[in-house]
């Protein structure tokens, strides 16, 4: 059985909240994201897909976990040095 991208997106966003142990509101995802609350309920609701999250997740499904490893901290260290300028 395929797991739904909503499913990803809640049990991503619950581990983010169990890592910070802190909850964190849809609206302060949403900030995270750099969407508007309104589009991160929709993604939660499967009222709309985020098609280009979905390409990724297909893409790194293919892949071995030291791999994906690899690629998210590449694009954390990226993301690190951005919001620091």
């Amino acid at each position: 059985m395929k797991m739904k991208l909503a499913h990803v997106l809640y049990k991503i966003h619950k581990l983010i909240e169990a890592k910070e142990l802190q909850s964190i509101t849809q609206k302060e995802m949403a900030r995270r994201l750099s969407v508007s609350e309104r589009t991160y309920i929709e993604w939660l609701r499967e009222t709309n897909e985020p098609i280009a999250m979905k390409a990724i997740l297909d893409m790194l499904s293919q892949l071995n976990d030291d791999d994906i490893v690899r690629i998210v901290r590449t694009w954390g260290k990226q993301l690190e040095k951005t919001s620091s300028h």
